[in-house]
């Protein structure tokens, strides 16, 4: 393998990577040459290139699945977010690794990954091992390493198991009174700012855990959506403060009533996060979570009927609740932050049966 450093004509320094790969269809020895820009280009490229000519010309035997992942696969994520790589890392540990680590990338076909399916212990596992297998595989086939993908054949999947949304969602405002009065009573703050900013402005989980006390003035009566704060390893550096999920996304709401009348009750940071955690500092995915199920069980213990709508819900109700009461799709889709009205039609209206009747007693007497 080569490496030559050269000039273009407006002085720009590059890097030319060749390679003897394997044999065109006429015999003759196949040399690869790819032109890089800077010196970690040329490190990802000749990883590949190691890759392709081991695997193509056979001369160490095979290309393993392990040997692409860490000679390509994986210093090719190394511009993913935080979030995407711990996700990537924890299925290549626990399924793909295990299942296909020594065997020649060429030789991983469907009854293999049907094994891999198998032994995963619901569908929503399997079919994110078979989504990231597809992808180590489609980066495989574009080196040239394999000719089809095995990936995207139909596979026989495990059980549902249970889902993290439970499925309630409050569809009308009125409706939600009983559980706001109850997250009053209980009177913790990261409580009700959770769930006044999921329930009453429908904001993502992420979102609210992102927000900056500075992002809620109370003078204008707005909150301002700019950041995200996201689970992730502590190996990737932990929870993971970023930009909004789509381009619209980032976007200044004005507070609905109820909000603002509940402001007052709200403890004010300045400088710092909107929501706090235990330490004091931004508060976790995980400690949101703890801290919500906790007040749950204290409506359970002290007699409080309320609906137990999860924090990922809370977004779902407020966008059912929001229609209910009058409210137009597209402007619930620019409140919401999405990028396509579909996705609001699509993923977060959901009338209930109760709904449905009530829509159908409306039709006039003919």
């Amino acid at each position: 393998m080569t490496v030559t450093e050269r000039a273009l004509a407006d002085g720009t320094i590059v890097y030319d990577v060749r390679e003897y790969v394997g044999f065109t269809r006429e015999g003759k020895p196949d040399r690869t040459c790819v032109t890089c820009r800077t010196r970690a280009e040329v490190k990802v490229e000749q990883a590949k290139l190691i890759a392709m000519r081991d695997g193509m010309r056979n001369r160490s035997g095979r290309c393993t699945f392990g040997q692409y992942v860490d000679r390509v696969f994986w210093p090719a994520c190394a511009g993913l977010e935080a979030s995407s790589r711990a996700t990537y890392e924890r299925e290549l540990r626990l399924r793909l690794r295990p299942a296909f680590d020594n065997v020649d990338i060429r030789d991983i076909d469907r009854p293999r990954i049907q094994r891999m399916v198998d032994g995963c212990a619901t569908e929503s596992v399997a079919r994110k091992a078979v989504g990231l297998l597809k992808t180590v595989l489609n980066e495989a086939k574009g080196d040239g390493l394999i000719l089809s993908n095995p990936a995207e054949a139909r596979f026989r999947m495990p059980p549902p198991g249970r889902k993290r949304d439970n499925g309630i969602v409050i569809t009308t405002f009125q409706a939600m009174s009983p559980l706001l009065a109850a997250v009053e009573d209980y009177g913790e703050d990261s409580v009700m700012k959770v769930a006044f900013l999921g329930l009453l402005m429908g904001l993502r989980p992420e979102e609210r855990y992102g927000m900056d006390d500075a992002d809620v003035d109370a003078a204008a009566g707005t909150v301002l959506v700019r950041q995200a704060y996201t689970p992730s390893s502590a190996a990737e550096g932990g929870n993971n403060l970023k930009g909004t999920k789509t381009e619209r996304g980032a976007r200044l709401l004005p507070m609905t009533g109820p909000l603002l009348r509940r402001l007052p009750l709200l403890a004010r940071n300045p400088g710092g996060p909107f929501v706090l955690g235990a330490a004091g500092g931004r508060i976790s995915p995980s400690t949101a979570q703890h801290r919500w199920a906790r007040f749950l069980r204290w409506c359970s213990e002290t007699g409080r009927e309320v609906p137990p709508v999860t924090i990922e819900n809370m977004r779902h109700s407020f966008a059912t609740s929001y229609l209910h009461a009058g409210g137009s799709v597209a402007d619930l889709s620019v409140i919401l932050g999405h990028a396509d009205i579909n996705t609001t039609l699509r993923r977060y209206v959901r009338p209930g049966g109760a709904d449905v009747a009530r829509g159908m007693g409306a039709v006039p007497s003919i």
